[in-house]
């Protein structure tokens, strides 16, 4: 696989395009994230499909009861997914259920998110990370659009960080290295690039000089 701390966000509708930019971005980004709406436009097997070309991260921000949890996860896991995100706020019970059914597919808790209007959740990392390290999660959901609150959760934590925000959100890719992200979430600015191979190789460019900076 390759050497990269990018996930590309690939939140586009279209199967056939979804599947030409994963094949041209395999050798460019570490994975790629797949939300609901590239689900819902065409089927989950997806999952599988991208899961042969690179690592695929499932952001379903699970939440729900236990068994509903449970089921979601184990499907990723049947497609090939490397990873799924889930949130926490709905308690031990809940996020316990998709570590469990995840197998050997790691699992990233939401903890803080990169949106306006996020402070309900954002205010009360410390208990989410709490609920969600006695569950055994492998990393952490973290901004990287909001620095103060990613660099808190970083000293809190030697997980793996994972960071949204960036890019379309207002985020640098620099400043959310050098705060504590792990790897670095970009969707827009990459796929809506005229030339997204170029655009991500930038992002990469960035991710690696900030290395240096630290």
């Amino acid at each position: 696989m390759v050497d990269s701390r990018l996930v590309l966000a690939l939140d586009v509708m279209d199967r056939s395009r979804a599947i030409e930019i994963a094949h041209s971005l395999r050798s460019t980004v570490f994975a790629v994230k797949i939300n609901w709406p590239l689900i819902l436009a065409g089927s989950g097997s997806i999952i599988g499909e991208i899961a042969k070309i690179t690592r695929v991260i499932c952001d379903f921000k699970v939440a729900d009861i236990p068994n509903t949890n449970s089921l979601i996860a184990r499907f990723a896991r049947d497609q090939g997914a490397w990873g799924i995100i889930s949130h926490s706020f709905t308690g031990f019970e809940s996020i316990r259920s998709v570590v469990e059914a995840s197998g050997d597919m790691k699992v990233f808790s939401v903890v803080a998110m990169s949106h306006p209007g996020s402070d309900l959740i954002n205010g009360n990392y410390e208990k989410l990370m709490d609920i969600s390290e006695k569950a055994g999660v492998y990393g952490y959901i973290a901004p990287g659009n909001k620095i103060s609150d990613l660099a808190s959760i970083r000293k809190k934590t030697e997980k793996i960080i994972m960071s949204p925000g960036i890019g379309s959100q207002g985020g640098k890719a620099s400043d959310a290295v050098k705060a504590g992200a792990d790897l670095i979430i970009v969707g827009r600015s990459i796929y809506e690039s005229s030339d997204p191979v170029k655009a991500a190789e930038m992002i990469n460019m960035e991710i690696l000089k900030s290395e240096t900076e630290s």
